[in-house]
């Protein structure tokens, strides 16, 4: 795998001491880093970490910072379509939720990046995967909630 999309709770972890997933965001991060692997994050990303903390704080210097265009808001309405298709599987999740996600979903199917880190697990199952399936692209998908050293020890 050659890049990655970080998502806002993967952000948020990696900087905040005190959240319970911090080392695994640390572990995911130097792991990453090690393997050179690309990091990518949104300005949508950055517009969500922004509510909480300055996203100066965010690792610039080791993360590309991919914006928003007119290419990726046509992809995420037309993500966001076909998620109004399986409309009875999302009445849990909020609204703004679901057009977030769609927005990243289409940054990184639009620029090819193949793995996608978040501890959003609602959104594998209803939002990313009826994507995947409707689309037919791939994305390596990695929980923060699961341990770098589990995950690995599920590629073996």
């Amino acid at each position: 795998m050659l890049s990655v999309l970080l998502d806002t709770s993967f952000c948020i972890r990696l900087l905040k001491k005190d959240e319970s997933l911090h080392q695994n965001a640390i572990d995911y991060f130097q792991y990453f880093l090690e393997h050179n692997v690309e990091l990518y994050v949104s300005t949508i990303t950055i517009a969500e970490y922004s509510v909480k903390d300055d996203p100066n704080n965010l690792p610039l210097k080791t993360v590309k910072i991919i914006p928003f265009d007119f290419f990726d808001g046509r992809t995420a309405g037309e993500f966001h379509s076909i998620l109004l298709e399986h409309k009875s599987q999302l009445q849990k999740i909020d609204r703004n939720v679901i057009i977030d996600d769609c927005k990243l979903i289409a940054q990184l199917f639009n620029r090819k990046i193949e793995g996608y880190i978040t501890n959003d697990q609602k959104s594998f199952k209803q939002i990313i995967k009826p994507l995947i399936e409707a689309k037919g692209f791939s994305i390596e998908l990695f929980d923060l909630s699961v341990s770098l050293k589990d995950f690995k020890r599920e590629l073996f």
